[in-house]
């Protein structure tokens, strides 16, 4: 995923649509090998020669991890100790070994290095399986040489599992801690009651690897997933756009911004900065530097962000100063050490969610949120379902379909902000999560099974057509079902109201989609003679299909109405080289999409249901969909 800083993201809507994940792609190439040698049962072993705890007990009663030395940051007391290193833990890739010089707990800490530079990796096993359910993992980091660490939750096989992949700039060579925010699951859907071994990994494209890692424990998580959300500059729209969007939802977020561009350049000005921070938003520092600022000496470095922040807080931003986005992602052990010392947070690129509460606030992750088709989306699923944490970085809001640069268009600003809904993370601010006021959410409701209608039967409309173009017709409150059919060779996309009915390309194909009633606007783009014919049929109770549920198709369809009390747990394939993208309806209009990739899939998905809903899949060729309560 990338930061943001120098891509453009101007794809239109027709082309996000068919956005490949990058991400994923590349993920897999290192987690695949990873696991090479997971058995699929217990996830290794069985013996506990990986030097975990092997008790697997869930308390959170700290053991000490007392190995004969001090503790030292990035090492913690909280939560309960997973392993300390005491013993050498088992090699996965590279070279492993211990050093007494490195340790940050107890005696000695673990050394993974690869002089080839393709990989260096440990696993600690553990006897008797622990359970994450209820807790995140993070441990002692000191990458060396090494710009990407990658962390595999084995829950219970390699078919089951989930994954860290932390980005750390090149230059930083020192201690932190990394908070192990879940950023894919490659396979199955993975079993936190019952993880059998956690892998680390680290690698350094293609340069010797050396890392130290100490201290792996589990720390109590929240329950809910929360979410940050950083206006990165103070730019206008932010105030004009952005700010009344999220009152809306009654959300606040953070601007971090050089302190002497205020009012200039197209930003904002200190009376709506101000405005901003009696809302409850966050003012936080970002300075401008010339160079980086890791390339300076400590002590320029110092003046830089202590004057930052004098700046802010002489113009009464005192709460958002204690907060900094680390100017150009740049930091080396020297940054960190003064970051610690004048701010309370930290925010950087690191392609990743974080744990929720972090236990390192000085390097926590932030995502580049336009990459919503790019994995943003999956992170948002991921920190809901797993109550984590996403920081997303945005710049410009611009109403256009042709964002610029750094821009983001209105239409995806909104289509985020609507996944953040759906998903019911709490949106929060940096002083909220220092000041520890984030257990924001209500009370979650109870769903009780409809009985009799839920839909009225409604209208029916017969188009037909040549070439691209747009139909209006009117429509009443509930279930649309379109059956199409195309002659063109090219694709065929057709829209409805801004939900896609199909973009497959497929000659002929049927999909559903809710509506809440009135004129609705049909946008067709074709190369030939098309047909589409539109249906609102009557739904009862009596046609819910209940959980667990296997479909199987080929080209567009759907499945449903489905009942579901709750989360859901997805298992979407598909075999074709086009576009696949799965989207879930609810009779509430709710409307949440699930995947949009380009060729074949099979991986898991989780679907924010809750009640009756439909399961519209687009795809290019053959398809199976299984749901399961989550």
């Amino acid at each position: 995923m990338d930061n943001g800083n120098n891509t453009g993201f101007g794809s239109s809507r027709r082309r996000l649509l068919a956005a490949v994940g990058a991400t994923s792609a590349t993920l897999a190439g290192c987690t695949d090998f990873l696991s090479e040698e997971e058995n699929g049962d217990d996830g290794g072993n069985g013996d506990d020669s990986g030097n975990g705890n092997g008790d697997g007990n869930g308390d959170d009663s700290d053991d000490g991890g007392d190995g004969g030395g001090e503790t030292l940051w990035p090492a913690i007391d909280d939560g309960e100790l997973l392993a300390d290193f005491e013993e050498e833990p088992t090699r996965r890739t590279g070279e492993v070994s211990v050093s007494s010089e490195d340790a940050r707990r107890g005696s000695q800490a673990a050394v993974i290095e690869d002089e080839e530079g393709e990989s260096a990796g440990l696993t600690v096993y553990f006897s008797e399986a622990i359970d994450l359910t209820e807790h995140d993992v993070s441990f002692a980091a000191k990458p060396e040489s090494a710009n990407r660490i990658v962390v595999e939750f084995v829950a219970p096989g390699r078919e089951s599992r989930l994954t860290t992949v932390r980005t750390v700039p090149g230059e930083f060579t020192g201690w932190f801690r990394l908070d192990c925010g879940y950023e894919h699951k490659p396979g199955d859907e993975p079993d936190l009651s019952n993880v059998t071994a956690i892998n680390i990994l680290a690698t350094n494209d293609g340069r010797p690897i050396k890392m130290a890692v100490d201290d792996l424990r589990k720390v109590e998580s929240v329950d809910n997933g929360k979410a940050i959300l950083l206006f990165h500059g103070g730019y206008e729209s932010q105030y004009e756009i952005a700010a009344d969007m999220l009152e809306e939802r009654g959300w606040r977020a953070a601007v971090p911004l050089p302190p002497e561009a205020i009012g200039e350049g197209g930003r904002m000005d200190a009376t709506q900065l101000q405005e901003l921070q009696d809302r409850g938003w966050d003012i936080c520092s970002n300075p401008s530097t010339t160079t980086a600022l890791s390339d300076s000496p400590p002590d320029r470095q110092r003046t830089v962000l202590e004057n930052a922040k004098n700046m802010l807080e002489q113009q009464g931003f005192e709460d958002g100063a204690r907060h900094l986005l680390v100017p150009g992602d740049r930091m080396s052990e020297e940054t960190y050490e003064v970051v610690r010392d004048v701010h309370e947070t930290s925010f950087l690129f690191g392609s990743c969610p974080s744990t929720m509460p972090p236990t390192e606030r000085h390097m926590i992750p932030h995502v580049w949120g336009p990459s919503l088709h790019d994995g943003v989306r999956r992170h948002i699923n991921l920190v809901d379902q797993y109550n984590q944490l996403t920081v997303l970085r945005m710049q410009r809001i611009v109403d256009t379909d042709e964002p610029e640069g750094s821009e983001m268009s209105l239409d995806e600003f909104e289509h985020l902000l609507d996944h953040l809904e759906t998903r019911g993370l709490d949106v929060i601010t940096p002083s909220d999560l220092v000041d520890g006021e984030y257990e924001v959410h209500g009370a979650e409701e109870t769903i009780e099974r409809p009985e009799g209608t839920i839909f009225e039967a409604g209208q029916s409309h017969d188009l037909d057509g040549s070439g691209s173009g747009s139909e209006s017709v009117d429509l009443d409150e509930g279930l649309v079902v379109a059956e199409f059919s195309h002659d063109g060779d090219d694709e065929f996309v057709v829209e409805l109201d801004g939900n896609t009915l199909t973009a497959s390309g497929a000659a002929s194909g049927e999909s559903v989609a809710t509506v809440g009633g009135g004129t609705a606007t049909l946008e067709i783009e074709a190369d030939d003679d098309w047909s589409i014919d539109l249906s609102q049929p009557a739904v009862h109770s009596d046609d819910l299909e209940e959980l667990p549920v296997e479909h199987s198709g080929s080209g567009s369809g759907y499945v449903g109405p489905l009942w579901t009390e709750g989360g859901v747990s997805l298992s979407p394939t598909h075999d074709g080289d086009g576009t696949f993208v799965v989207d879930g309806y609810g009779a509430d209009g709710s409307r949440e999409q699930l995947v949009n990739q380009t060729g074949s899939f099979d991986s898991s998905r989780s679907y924010a249901a809750g009640g009756t809903v439909w399961i519209n899949v687009e795809a290019d060729g053959d398809w199976t969909l299984g749901a399961d309560s989550a």
